[in-house]
């Protein structure tokens, strides 16, 4: 950081400038794809997690995110103890990326997750899908919603930045077209993640300790359901315990979990490029009967 007189100063010390304390320790942390990801001890202040990155990185927006998770004590969130659009200081949560044993506590904590529900569909200003922005207007429709704001939004980024072969593109209009009668309308927004897999959710032992780096709105929480049976993020101990409390229906297998994962699949034809085609293709196949 420019201080203005030449300097520069490490992260350690704006971190600890701001908690008012004498860091002890740092220790470099994995999953820091959008800039440094570090656990820092003091000599009193219990640790933290300091996230740094360029301001481009919108880290504030992340942490409304977090707050929004946390807000309702549901299920465990660290607390947000500073943000600015380069900085975001959180509250050190213990365990390791989601194993086995803690599944089925992560589906009962995600069923009590889409329990809470909203007045619409969207939130209260813009949230992230890694380093994209996402706009996310409150929308009484949430085929609107998803239409608009999520899967054509994706389309538009991934054509633009990997040119998509015509065929996909075209099948990926006309999936667009109908998805009035693709997808429904929930009873409910309902309060999601928006970011399910294993390493964006803590756990120790059994249990989990934390859901991180969301991607927060209100929705349909099909779409977080399909987003971790497109990539298997999860065993059948999680879905035994999330149907447990709410019933999945026979047309989410059926035909919406495929509607739902062109978004992630798109999603990641922009971040990563072709090598994620076939598995697009092969969705949009599987949709073929339907348009």
């Amino acid at each position: 950081m420019d201080l203005g007189s030449g300097t520069y100063e490490s992260l350690e010390t704006r971190v600890s400038r701001i908690i008012g304390d004498t860091v002890v320790r740092s220790r470099t942390l994995t999953g820091g794809k959008m800039g440094d990801v570090v656990r820092i001890a003091f000599q009193q202040h219990a640790p933290v997690v300091a996230k740094s990155a360029s301001p481009e990185a919108r880290l504030d927006l992340e942490a409304n995110m977090l707050r929004r998770l946390r807000e309702p004590g549901t299920v465990p969130v660290p607390e947000v103890l500073f943000a600015s659009d380069d900085l975001l200081i959180l509250e050190f949560m213990p365990g390791v990326h989601l194993q086995p044993a803690a599944e089925p506590h992560c589906g009962a904590l995600l069923a009590e997750l889409h329990d809470i529900t909203g007045h619409a569909h969207g939130f209260d200003g813009p949230t992230l899908n890694g380093r994209i922005v996402l706009s996310s207007p409150w929308t009484e429709s949430w085929v609107e919603f998803y239409g608009r704001y999520r899967l054509g939004f994706a389309l538009e980024l991934a054509d633009d930045q990997r040119r998509l072969p015509p065929p996909i593109h075209d099948d990926l209009e006309r999936v667009l077209d109908r998805l009035p009668r693709l997808i429904r309308e929930p009873e409910a927004p309902s309060l999601l993640h928006g970011d399910l897999w294993a390493a964006n959710v803590l756990s120790d032992g059994d249990r989990v300790t934390a859901f991180l780096d969301p991607s927060t709105c209100y929705g349909d929480p099909e779409i977080e359901l399909a987003y971790v049976d497109a990539w298997g993020s999860f065993g059948q101990g999680f879905w035994d315990a999330y149907t447990a409390r709410r019933p999945i229906d026979e047309g989410f297998q059926r035909l919406r979990r495929h509607v739902y994962a062109l978004y992630p699949l798109l999603m990641h034809v922009y971040y990563f490029g072709d090598r994620f085609l076939p598995r697009l293709r092969e969705t949009i196949d599987a949709l073929r009967p339907h348009l």
